[in-house]
């Protein structure tokens, strides 16, 4: 009996913890997003860069991301740039992968949905693998690719996981207000 016991709480443990690592891998919806998120933006990529830190005693790589922010549709900032910090990428010979890793790249324009990591030294994280759309420029019309997004969320639009630039931006607005009581 106690060894069946002590199975069950292997087991147990086992499945918790997988569930929260599983649970970056999980598709939000749009509303979801806005709803849990204090800072939505929308900005241009103007530099990556790595560095190597000391965690846990063990040294691991961490991505930094500038971001010029072009409007913010959620939340305030006092400087118009901010950097993202994500667990992972490269430096030199050296390198990490986490599941917190989310790839941005020079002069990508995106729409983020960040949560505060450093407010002093204005450092925010990504939580959700949802949590970046891209701008795509398609037929001279900016699209957001909502390829992220859960499924139910995004059918709601079209058959097809590219949106207009308005769409998202009047559908992320209308959540705020209704999140805000209607007013």
């Amino acid at each position: 009996m106690k060894r069946f016991l002590s199975v069950v709480m292997i087991s147990l443990i086992i499945t918790l913890l997988a569930d929260s690592v599983l649970a970056w891998d999980i598709k939000s919806t749009l509303q979801r997003l806005v709803e849990n998120s204090p800072l939505i933006i929308t900005g241009k990529v103007t530099g990556v860069s790595s560095s190597l830190e000391t965690e846990k005693k063990r040294e691991v790589v961490y991505t930094y991301v500038t971001i010029e922010t072009e409007s913010i549709l959620k939340g305030e900032l006092e400087k118009p740039a901010l950097t993202v910090k994500m667990l992972g990428g490269r430096l030199g010979s050296k390198g990490g992968w986490s599941e917190e890793w989310v790839p941005l790249d020079r002069d990508e324009e995106v729409l983020l949905f960040l949560h505060s990591k450093d407010q002093t030294n204005n450092i925010w994280e990504i939580k959700s693998i949802s949590s970046k759309l891209s701008l795509v420029n398609i037929n001279g019309i900016k699209h957001f690719d909502c390829s992220m997004l859960r499924t139910d969320e995004v059918s709601q639009y079209d058959t097809n996981s590219y949106f207009e630039e308005k769409v998202i931006i009047d559908r992320i607005n209308g959540y705020i207000l209704l999140n805000k009581g209607g007013k």
